[in-house]
């Protein structure tokens, strides 16, 4: 009985510090979840692959610039969205809540920060998993031929984050 109850004071604790020991990484769900094209999503003509240029020509000097030395990779803020780069190409989009002009972005499908978790389902079907990440309900899919994976963060049945990325970009660094 001590026993047990040491285990789930540690984990317990895990949980309350923000490390969720029994989460599941994006990748958990690859082999399991079917593919759907994402090679048509963009936010203002940056997509995937596009360069660090584009990025700049198309929005302007970055409010902040950010660079990591492990994975190498770089990242321009903007007001209400974020753009990754590995090598000079773009490896992930970021839409985030925390800017009024964060709910004039959307994909491709016109999903943007607000709209339900229904509209979501509706636009991008069945083909998809459930996650938790840092305690917001995730729903996510692959693209597998194009390489590209799309999550939405969910809170109260609405979107407050949308990230599109390469799919296995950590792993090829």
């Amino acid at each position: 009985m001590k026993r047990y109850l040491k285990i789930s004071t540690i984990i317990m604790f895990l949980i309350l510090i923000g490390c969720e020991p029994l989460a599941k990484e994006t990748m958990d769900f690859y082999e399991s979840t079917g593919s759907i094209d994402l090679s048509s999503e963009d936010i203002n003509s940056i997509s995937i692959n596009s360069s660090e240029k584009d990025v700049i020509n198309n929005f302007g000097k970055p409010n902040e610039v950010e660079e990591i030395d492990n994975p190498k990779s770089k990242y321009l803020s903007y007001d209400g969205v974020e753009f990754g780069f590995v090598d000079d190409k773009v490896i992930r989009l970021f839409i985030k809540r925390t800017h009024e002009n964060s709910k004039i972005y959307e994909t491709s499908k016109e999903i943007k920060i607000g709209d339900k978790k229904e509209k979501v389902m509706k636009e991008y079907g069945d083909q998809y998993y459930e996650r938790v990440e840092s305690g917001i309900d995730t729903v996510g899919y692959f693209d597998k031929d194009n390489r590209i994976n799309i999550e939405f963060g969910i809170n109260e049945d609405k979107v407050i984050a949308i990230i599109i990325q390469q799919i296995g970009w950590k792993e090829d660094n």
